[in-house]
């Protein structure tokens, strides 16, 4: 398989800035672009409590995941076609959203994996947990974070 890049999209400005830097590389390196949008575990099930119980993790109904699935397609074509990106690959996962993008990386036998950050600092990151941090930790290749700060030259605007 030929070297790739994989890069988190959640459709933010910040995920945009490190769809812009993973293009780039992407382009320069001659290896493939693999744009991954990771539905959360939080988002693929529900908070229903048990009769007079604590609230209880349940699946959404098959209807609801297919949905779900749906928008994460598009949200990637609406990223790759606002980035001139026709030729990327894309991906949706379900799960951990760090867990599974590393995942999706070595599926693809990437060798970087890109994201943005969204800059909240040591504190917030802290207490409300990072997906850029959690996923330092669990990819098995290197992992560029793009901090918000970074101006990237023709970065489609957020969507």
């Amino acid at each position: 398989m030929d070297s790739s890049i994989v890069c988190g999209v959640d459709g933010s400005a910040d995920s945009l800035k490190g769809v812009s830097v993973a293009a780039g590389l992407a382009e320069r390196l001659g290896a493939r672009l693999v744009l991954a949008h990771i539905v959360d575990h939080t988002d693929v099930t529900s908070a229903v409590g048990p009769m007079g119980g604590a609230p209880a993790a349940r699946p959404l109904l098959i209807d609801n995941l297919e949905n779900l699935e749906q928008a994460a397609e598009q949200l990637l074509v609406e990223v790759a076609d606002a980035a001139g990106l026709e030729r990327a690959e894309r991906r949706v996962a379900f799960g951990f959203a760090a867990q599974r993008l590393a995942d999706v990386a070595d599926d693809e036998e990437a060798e970087l994996i890109v994201v943005g950050s969204r800059g909240r600092g040591a504190f917030k990151a802290a207490f409300l947990g990072s997906v850029s941090t959690s996923l330092i930790g669990v990819a098995r290749c290197p992992v560029l974070v793009v901090p918000p700060a970074h101006h990237t030259e023709g970065a489609p605007a957020e969507l």
